[in-house]
């Protein structure tokens, strides 16, 4: 039983009605896409649904929820067919989806029940939320697959292994690091690429690398990527795993922190002055030499 308001059930029960699939995407590299599957824009929430960007259509011209009694995982399946001129995070749809953009992307779905097309007062049903699962591509179209939370549930147990690396992840509640602290401000500066990003930092070779950079202003304002690598110089340069949607500009402000290397060496607790809360095994035997 999907909970819903008195006026929506009323609605509902007149049997006369307007109905339009709202979708939600919250992106893990900032940012929110808010589409709409019905034939004009809808303000629900008070956010903003667009009409006028990708077209959505159920997997087969149909709905594909599947829900299950019990821990097994929910599904949602739908396609994607961009427009020429759809973009997210200044790239086109297609080309966002191959970029890695929806990885891991929350999606929320929502129908929206109308007396009167566009007067959304009765409120929403929640039908789907999950995360991102699986993205197949064609020419002009994209298939999502998204899963249920319930995904979270197939974890490995135990929770911790025994094995050489750190088991904590940087800034979390078993590390204690305040990463905020260890925040270094910079700007981009001519020649920088939406892979590589040209900085003049006092840090050594290796000091921000598997950390984070994240721009506060210009074309990628609001938007974060993993750091690959970090190698000093005149200008020193940032190496990505993943690319922004834009190159930077001379100037774009960012902040960027140093990664763990989740060892006991200079680039792992020791950059942290943490290696009291060190939690790896570095004298486990590899799996050859154990008995």
């Amino acid at each position: 039983m999907k909970p819903a308001s008195t006026a929506l059930q009323n609605l509902l029960a007149s049997r006369q009605f307007y109905a339009a699939d709202l979708y939600t995407f919250a992106l893990v590299g900032g940012g929110m896409l808010r589409l709409c599957a019905g034939d004009r824009d809808l303000t629900a929430s008070g956010n903003r649904f667009s009409a006028q960007g990708p077209r959505i259509d159920r997997k087969d011209n149909k709905a594909k929820c599947h829900w299950k009694i019990g821990v097994e995982v929910d599904t949602l399946v739908f396609d994607v067919l961009p427009q020429p001129g759809d973009l997210v995070n200044g790239q086109p749809f297609l080309a966002a989806c191959v970029q890695g953009v929806f990885d891991g992307a929350e999606l929320t779905l929502e129908r929206a029940f109308m007396s009167v097309y566009g007067d959304t007062s009765v409120g929403t049903v929640l039908l789907f939320a999950g995360r991102v699962a699986e993205i197949d591509l064609g020419r002009a179209v994209a298939t999502f697959t998204i899963n249920s939370h319930l995904e979270l549930l197939n974890q490995k147990l135990p929770r911790n292994l025994w094995q050489p690396g750190c088991v904590n992840s940087l800034g979390d509640a078993s590390c204690g690091v305040d990463l905020a602290a260890y925040a270094v401000a910079g700007s981009a500066e001519a020649g920088s690429t939406a892979h590589l990003v040209n900085a003049a930092l006092a840090q050594p070779s290796g000091y921000f690398d598997q950390g984070k950079l994240g721009f506060t202003s210009g074309a990628n304002a609001g938007l974060s990527r993993s750091v690959k690598s970090w190698v000093s110089g005149t200008p020193g340069v940032i190496a990505l795993l993943a690319p922004f949607p834009q190159s930077p500009a001379a100037g774009d402000a960012f902040a960027i922190y140093p990664g763990c290397d989740k060892t006991l060496g200079v680039n792992g607790c020791a950059k942290f002055a943490n290696t009291a809360r060190f939690r790896g095994f570095p004298y486990v035997p590899i799996p050859e030499t154990a008995v």
